[in-house]
């Protein structure tokens, strides 16, 4: 298992989500007191447990297990890792951390989506001790020691309990799915990185995406550190990126389900948009590796669109 180093002590770690290669990265943070950005899923945690090893890290040096939102893929094996290091602290945005104290909706709303395949993907999902937990307020600070400080920014539009951290030695952001995902294989494939908004249900918000990229936009970045998957530099057009096909996504469900169509007819669309892009760089439309690759987030970014007007009208 290999730890890439990605420069000014930071270190990525594919924990391997599904099983498969470049889906989840979790990030190693190096100073005094060293950090861990995500944590993935259970079945994946040996491999963090193991790159820490690998990079020298005593158990007592991790300070803080620092979690973007608690979506499985991103936090279902804080509570496993946890138990690994006497000194470290999971860090939460405040909505979310009663959910990582106890998880048992988050298992069962999993469970009923994914169904048999549930055990395979996450494992076993363990509480995270209450007196264990921080829930950091909007802009703090997180002093690794030796001059290296984080902060932590509150960035909803992908759940209302999203949160990244801003890197200065870096000029990176730790982004989660505030910035979407990169696909290194489409990346690796156009000559250029591939970035696309994720927007499940059930809190996909516009308005508050918008927000959170005026945010982002007065830091001082370079780097955009993604869990899916993996650091791209250029963080200036990756957010304008985002911030256009997010209101590309809001008008394009608004048109359909005004139309009286619903989440398949968004679906094909996200997936028409998609096709055409990649047309200006080759011939990719309907090309297995690619839809392998994108239909469960093509799913889920169609319901979560459909799922936010479903709210809208009841407001």
């Amino acid at each position: 298992m290999s730890v890439i180093s990605l420069g000014e002590n930071i270190y990525q770690v594919d924990v391997n989500y599904q099983g498969e290669p470049e889906r989840t990265s979790c990030y190693i943070i190096l100073a005094e007191k060293a950090a861990i950005f995500e944590t993935g899923a259970t079945p994946g945690i040996g491999r963090l447990v193991e790159a820490l090893k690998d990079l020298g890290v005593p158990p007592g040096q991790l300070a803080y297990i620092i979690v973007s939102h608690i979506h499985l893929d991103h936090a279902g094996g804080a509570g496993a890792l946890i138990r690994e290091f006497p000194n470290a602290r999971v860090l939460v945005h405040p909505r979310g951390a009663r959910h990582l104290v106890d998880p048992s909706r988050l298992i069962n709303a999993a469970r009923q989506l994914y169904g048999a395949s549930f055990d395979v993907l996450f494992g076993d999902i363990y509480p995270v001790p209450e007196e264990r937990v921080h829930t950091p307020e909007e802009g703090e600070a997180l002093d690794l020691g030796g001059g290296r400080v984080l902060t932590i920014y509150h960035t909803p539009g992908h759940a209302r309990h999203h949160m990244v951290i801003y890197d200065p030695a870096s000029r990176g952001i730790f982004s989660g799915d505030c910035l979407g995902g990169h696909y290194p294989l489409l990346s690796r494939s156009i000559g250029r990185p591939y970035v696309l908004p994720i927007t499940p249900p059930s809190e996909f918000d516009p308005a508050a995406f918008m927000e959170t990229f005026d945010r982002l936009n007065r830091l001082d970045l370079e780097n955009v550190y993604f869990t899916h998957f993996g650091k791209v530099t250029g963080a200036s057009g990756i957010i304008a990126r985002n911030r256009d096909l997010v209101r590309v996504y809001a008008e394009t469900g608004r048109h359909m389900l005004a139309a009286g169509g619903g989440v398949k007819d968004i679906e094909e669309a996200l997936w028409s948009m998609l096709w055409g892009e990649l047309s200006q760089y080759g011939e990719f439309k309907h090309e297995k590796s690619i839809i392998d690759l994108l239909a469960s987030d093509m799913g889920l970014n169609a319901g979560g669109i459909a799922n936010y007007f479903e709210r809208m009208k009841k407001r």
